[in-house]
């Protein structure tokens, strides 16, 4: 029997527009009157994962960047963050790749010195908290992660390669979107944030379905017996899930939470 339901957003949840599938809302009550616990994970900040949601957050669970920040209720219950040593030695490797730009995550806000990172993220398309600052090591407080966001002829997979030899041993280096990676703490990740989560719930891998299409979710695979890969996912993402989903344009997150725990949705047999 499931137990705990667990989905990233974007490329899962979330279509390529970046618009949630509304249904999920009308199965959430339904889940809690089964008993099943629903936990949102994402390397998004937690407020923008709470303005998806919005009115529905009592009934969920949000593990926010990556596995730094877990929220319910409104109430932290977990943090991890990066100490300034860790924030500044993110920032040095940054400035030395072309066409990329660094990114400051903080558990409620973000901090960019670029205008355009500034506009996309806090656009609706993604409504970020966000700030425009001057000098990103000076933001030091809360921080779980620097991202480093990626434009022009560079590939999230070039930086990479030239990243991840130059972090220290304690540090870790993820791909998280089609131009994203994230620099974090090793062993902090959405993996290690659902284990916690299953421990303190007493619900087992075998009782979990979880759902993800990045390479910042192959842990959370590793905790769950119902693992799905999205259609849209990488190969190397899928290689890690025990199944694969439909595609994240198709609503294929809440047909196959229909079809593995046999609730319904209204108007739909």
């Amino acid at each position: 029997m499931i137990k705990l339901i667990v989905s990233d957003m974007d490329g899962t949840l979330l279509n390529d527009e970046k618009q949630i599938d509304k249904r999920i809302y009308s199965l959430l009550p339904k889940m809690r009157e089964e008993g099943i616990r629903f936990v949102v994970a994402s390397g998004r900040q937690y407020p923008s994962l709470a303005r998806d949601f919005q009115e529905h957050l009592p009934e969920i669970t949000v593990i926010a960047e990556n596995g730094a920040l877990v929220m319910q209720n409104e109430k932290e219950l977990y943090f991890k963050g990066m100490n300034e040593k860790q924030i500044a030695h993110s920032l040095d490797i940054i400035e030395t790749l072309p066409e990329t730009e660094g990114l400051v995550c903080a558990k409620y806000c973000c901090y960019t010195t670029s205008q355009e990172v500034y506009d996309l993220l806090a656009s609706p398309k993604f409504h970020y908290d966000c700030e425009l600052v001057d000098d990103l090591y000076k933001m030091t407080d809360g921080v779980t992660k620097v991202s480093l966001m990626v434009y022009g002829n560079s590939t999230t997979q070039s930086c990479y390669d030239a990243m991840y030899p130059q972090l220290p041993e304690e540090m870790t280096l993820v791909i998280s979107g089609d131009a994203c990676l994230d620099t974090g703490i090793k062993g902090v990740t959405k993996g290690s944030a659902l284990a916690a989560l299953q421990e303190m719930w007493g619900i087992s891998p075998e009782e979990t379905l979880v759902f993800g299409d990045q390479f910042n979710d192959v842990e959370m695979f590793d905790q769950a017996y119902y693992s799905y890969a999205m259609e849209n996912a990488m190969d190397g993402v899928k290689e890690r899930a025990r199944f694969v989903a439909g595609n994240n344009n198709n609503g294929a997150v809440v047909d196959t939470i229909c079809r593995l725990t046999g609730l319904t949705i209204e108007g739909e047999l």
